[in-house]
């Protein structure tokens, strides 16, 4: 999934569900969710840092900087929410290095004369995940549903927001 998806979609969650939460945490902790993705670099993508070892520990990282149980539970969350979006085939190694294989859930809904659901769920071992990289192409960065998750959250930040940047615009005027 696109960088700007994992961090957009578990940000509007945070910030329309838990409307009083304090906000640094919300966008200070926001960069864990693209610290995940660096296994792409470093080690095997998907199982390196797409575990809940891993993010336990960015989690207890999050605990010593802020000295904050809720700094380690929104760490927690913008962890989970990337494994959970990054389900998908090849699917995500929850319990690696504990145990080596990935799971994953593919939904689909078509319609060609009749509505067709399909939903498959399964697990790669480490040799079916390495047999499957080297036809897999997944470089997207920021493509059409970063640009819309990007338009509509924008759009979601003006009218929620409406009043005070009504206001902060009317002070810049006045101070010119």
């Amino acid at each position: 999934m696109e960088p700007f998806v994992h961090a957009l979609i578990p940000l509007a969650f945070l910030l329309a569900l838990f409307p009083n939460l304090d906000k640094k945490y919300i966008f200070y902790l926001v960069p864990i969710v693209w610290i995940i993705d660096l296994d792409t670099f470093i080690g095997l993508h998907r199982f390196t840092f797409h575990n809940l070892t891993f993010i336990l520990a960015l989690a207890g990282i999050a605990y010593i900087i802020f000295r904050n149980r809720t700094a380690f539970w929104v760490a927690c969350y913008y962890g989970i929410s990337h494994l959970i979006l990054d389900l998908a085939l090849p699917g995500v190694a929850f319990f690696y290095p504990f145990y080596q294989k990935t799971f994953y859930l593919n939904f689909s809904l078509t319609r060609v004369t009749q509505w067709i659901v399909d939903i498959s769920a399964g697990t790669l071992s480490l040799d079916q995940f390495q047999a499957l990289l080297p036809g897999w192409t997944e470089k997207t960065y920021i493509g059409e549903a970063s640009i819309l998750f990007i338009i509509l959250f924008a759009i979601i930040l003006l009218v929620r927001y409406k009043k005070e940047i009504k206001e902060t615009t009317q002070k810049w005027i006045n101070i010119k």
